[in-house]
């Protein structure tokens, strides 16, 4: 079988979703396992946010050393690792340190992959950005439903054999068809490539807001679902399950929404159709109709990630990682803060208004969506992001 780079890098994408699915559908057993209440969960929830931007951060000093493949190559196995590790955890401080070291790997993960991810988009000389996430986004859903199935009936650890194939089938992938990209690395150790910092920290804290509220539904979903229904906990992750199927199927257009009306229109968008969801969550409605929110969620949240991933990385081609990194490190606040603040609500407010600090949360990010359009359309090297020239 001939195995190409886009494919090997939407393998890729599917084991980061199948791991960090695993995890996300056992979070409820995985609390009553290490004796965590809502509040602790949120700030455990905070310190592994933190070590996942730490992760991000250093995305420019580790490239420097390794290049997309290498740490590809390492960080695969070592994530399914660490979600084993994740997973067995039966205190609070083994819970704290196993997250940590999770995020860590996925953070790390998360930026080399959508690095080589615009790589080969950028080889491609088409819109194919947007399809790596759907393909991630349709894992979590599915390893997130299978997961509370398999932990409510087998047991915890069973998520971590569900990833396992997919981990396997990535590293095979990438050892056959990702090539070494010395080149873009020698060039940026030597040149030191500037970067245009007023749009990525615009990028930044529009992705922070983003990610803060799409925790909100991954995070907190089967939470609310199993407090709902109790007697229907093997299903409560269908609030993913949906939450990922719409958002990867929204994903599975989003090249072509892309080429056709540009990254920041697609954005703004999205962010109103996000609010949406997020109010009815916020209205505490019963079980069916909270897992049609988070279907309506998913799809509005979908898009903005690629997006401004895209954007960011299109900024600098020459030093992706480096651009990617400041642009996560700027997100830190937002995503630091949201899950502590989830946590002290859903422990002294109840689950729902957690939907009410996320829709809060939404409504700022499209101020700044509005700064970073203004700041773009000043810049005329950012546009090279905003319309691909083809469609797939």
């Amino acid at each position: 079988m001939n195995i190409t780079p886009r494919v090997a890098i939407t393998l890729t994408f599917i084991a980061f979703g199948m791991i960090m699915g695993g995890q996300i559908g056992a979070f409820p057993a995985l609390k009553i396992q290490a004796g965590l209440d809502s509040f602790m969960f949120g700030a455990l929830a905070t310190l592994a946010t933190l070590a996942s931007i730490a992760a991000m951060s250093l995305g420019g000093a580790i490239n420097k050393r390794f290049d997309h493949r290498s740490m590809l190559l390492f960080i695969l196995p070592t994530s399914l690792l660490c979600l084993a590790l994740s997973l067995s955890a039966n205190s609070i401080w083994f819970c704290a340190l196993t997250w940590m070291a999770f995020n860590f790997c996925g953070g790390t993960m998360d930026l080399f992959m959508n690095a080589e991810a615009s790589s080969v988009e950028h080889d491609l000389q088409k819109p194919v950005f947007s399809s790596f996430h759907s393909a991630v986004l349709y894992a979590i859903g599915i390893a997130g439903f299978i997961s509370g199935y398999t932990t409510n009936r087998f047991g915890i650890l069973f998520s971590v054999l569900t990833a396992a194939p997919f981990v396997a089938a990535a590293v095979y992938a990438v050892h056959q068809a990702i090539p070494h990209r010395t080149a873009e690395q020698k060039h940026e150790i030597k040149t030191g490539i500037p970067l245009p910092i007023k749009i990525l920290v615009l990028v930044g804290i529009i992705l922070g807001f983003n990610v803060a509220a799409e925790l909100a539904c991954i995070q907190w979903s089967g939470q609310l679902l199993n407090e709902m229904r109790p007697d229907l906990a093997a299903y409560s992750g269908l609030g993913v399950g949906f939450y990922g199927l719409c958002s990867g199927t929204t994903r599975a257009f989003g090249d072509r929404l892309r080429a056709t009306y540009g990254d920041m229109k697609i954005v703004s968008v999205s962010f109103a159709i996000g609010l949406v969801g997020f109010v009815a969550l916020s209205l505490h409605p019963n079980f069916a109709l909270s897992v049609l929110a988070f279907a309506v969620t998913g799809c509005g949240l979908a898009l903005i990630f690629p997006c401004m991933f895209s954007i960011a990385a299109h900024l600098v081609p020459q030093s992706r990682a480096a651009a990617l990194g400041l642009a996560s490190m700027v997100s830190g606040p937002p995503r630091i803060l949201l899950p502590l603040l989830l946590g002290w609500l859903a422990q002294t407010r109840g689950l729902s208004t957690i939907y009410v600090a996320a829709s809060a949360g939404i409504a700022v990010a499209l101020v700044f969506t509005y700064l970073a359009a203004r700041a773009i359309n000043q810049t005329k090297g950012a546009q090279v992001a905003l319309r691909p020239n083809a469609t797939n």
